[in-house]
């Protein structure tokens, strides 16, 4: 008798959002009692933010597809990973229409099988890790406290996925609004994200692609001097 899947992506489980959390509980002050260099035009400060990636992996989801097969489960719903969670922090340098950010991402995609009638649970997790350094161009709005920027940077993303691991450079372009109350400084954007490597360590089983270029959604967010885009 073959056993029934229930796949669940972020709703069960939610363990490994605990250090999520954690760090988002404790960043703001953190950041409220760290050490900023400024001037009347410029100012030098951490960064942090948080974002959702949409995304399609095919060889991860053909993977996981073809260990269903192969164990004889039915699917009730769709294995394919689509959806990852990015968490980053760094530093800017800020002056009047622009701004410099070497950062440090991490995305996880994490997918888990609930088998009902006996089988054991299956749980996968596809991660990337990768520095970037970007800069953003700053379009002010009104007086000048806020505005629409426009920037992008290049990436390097070490991938893994079960015992498969690929690095290689890449790049990021993003647009988004950036919002000033007082020190606190909050940027929500969209941005197009091109990671892609292949693991080529088994000629045996031929050619693994790690994908993860997506397109993102998120906010930034940082506590410095306002500093007017006009």
């Amino acid at each position: 008798m073959k056993n029934k899947l229930v796949i669940d992506s972020f709703s069960r489980k939610g363990k490994w959002l605990r250090p999520f959390l954690i760090i988002l509980l404790i960043l703001p002050s953190i950041v409220l009692h760290s050490q900023e260099s400024s001037t009347g035009s410029g100012a030098f400060y951490p960064s942090f933010g948080v974002g959702f990636g949409f995304f399609y992996p095919g060889d991860v989801n053909d993977y996981i597809q073809n260990e269903m097969d192969e164990l004889g489960y039915i699917e009730e719903y769709n294995t394919d990973m689509y959806l990852y969670l990015e968490i980053r922090g760094g530093l800017t340098y800020r002056i009047k229409n622009f701004d410099f950010n070497g950062f440090l991402e991490y995305d996880i995609a994490p997918k888990w099988i609930m088998v009902e009638g006996g089988g054991d649970d299956l749980s996968y997790s596809y991660s990337r890790i990768s520095p970037l350094i970007s800069v953003n161009y700053f379009i002010p709005v009104g007086s000048g406290k806020h505005a629409f920027f426009l920037g992008g940077g290049v990436n390097y993303s070490f991938m893994k996925f079960k015992e498969y691991s690929a690095s290689n450079p890449g790049f990021k372009l993003q647009a988004g609004f950036s919002l000033q109350f007082g020190k606190f400084n909050m940027q929500p954007f969209g941005a197009f994200n091109y990671a892609k490597a292949t693991d080529t360590s088994d000629p045996d089983q031929g050619d693994f692609e790690l994908n993860y270029t997506s397109g993102q959604i998120g906010v930034n967010f940082s506590f410095h001097p306002t500093i007017n885009y006009k």
